[in-house]
């Protein structure tokens, strides 16, 4: 054979060698993702991401009318995890408050997830240190909510999968959100929420948006009703719970007052 044949054919060889390595390496990689993650998490936060998408870029834009900068904007973003909350300190900080006031709002804003981080403290124990610590940057309502109703989520392990997965899910939306708002007031490109005023949109529209947020309060407090109660806990604590809830909210206007007290409930009935 020619030498040149001879050449070309062991090329040919090395080339279908690297290409077996690389489907190998390829699946390799493909195995350990599908170990890392779960993907019943993306598929909970799928409907979660599209709608606070719209959210995040209005922050994205409120941070670039505060002038912080596109960097700053997304980072805090990222670190605060939580809409009101920004929104707040953007708005405090443009306004030229101090930095006592931006914080204590934030700390106000943000209060109920201390709330959360204790119904969830039973999933986060056991955990490994650096889950315990980095993994409750997430906790939002969303995350929270998702978390609570899937009872299947006791398990530390498939716990720690799910929500590092979901939490992951999450963080890059929402940073890609905030970051597509700085983005589009930057270049100044009108928001449908600046184009068509509330006002305007069709009277179907209006009708649809003032129930939105009594529809997913009443999604959540459905699935609460539905859902087996927990492990040794009274089937009566949880109806209990939101009657409690709703009596103290009716009474106090206030969030905080009456989620304590519905946690308070529950965990009375509990005992």
């Amino acid at each position: 054979m020619h030498p040149i044949a001879v050449h070309l054919l062991v090329c040919l060889r090395r080339a279908e060698l690297v290409r077996e390595a690389d489907a190998h390496r390829c699946a390799r990689a493909v195995r350990r993702a599908r170990r890392l993650l779960d993907p019943r998490a993306v598929a909970d936060l799928a409907p979660v991401v599209l709608a606070v998408l719209p959210l995040g870029m209005v922050v994205g834009v409120t941070a670039h009318e505060a002038s912080v900068g596109a960097a700053t904007g997304v980072g805090t973003a990222i670190l605060m995890f939580g809409a009101a909350a920004n929104l707040a300190a953007l708005t405090l900080t443009g306004s030229g408050a101090g930095v006592a006031a931006v914080l204590g709002a934030v700390a106000i804003v943000n209060s109920r997830l201390a709330l959360y981080g204790a119904g969830l403290e039973p999933r986060f124990r056991g955990q490994p240190a650096w889950f315990r610590w980095l993994a409750p940057l997430t906790i939002v309502d969303q995350t929270y909510a998702l978390a609570t109703a899937r009872p299947e989520l006791a398990d530390p392990a498939h716990f720690r999968r799910w929500w590092l997965t979901a939490g992951a899910v999450f963080v890059g939306a929402w940073a890609a959100a905030v970051a597509a708002g700085v983005a589009v007031a930057g270049a100044h490109l009108p928001l449908f929420i600046t184009v068509v005023p509330a006002a305007r949109l069709p009277e179907p529209v209006q009708r649809a948006l003032r129930h939105t947020g009594p529809a997913a309060l009443a999604a959540l407090v459905g699935t609460a009703l539905v859902a087996p109660p927990p492990a040794g806990a009274s089937p009566l604590a949880v109806p209990a719970a939101l009657l409690v809830g709703a009596v103290v909210a009716w009474r106090t206007r206030s969030m905080l007052a009456s989620t304590a007290a519905a946690i308070g409930a529950f965990a009375l009935i509990s005992l």
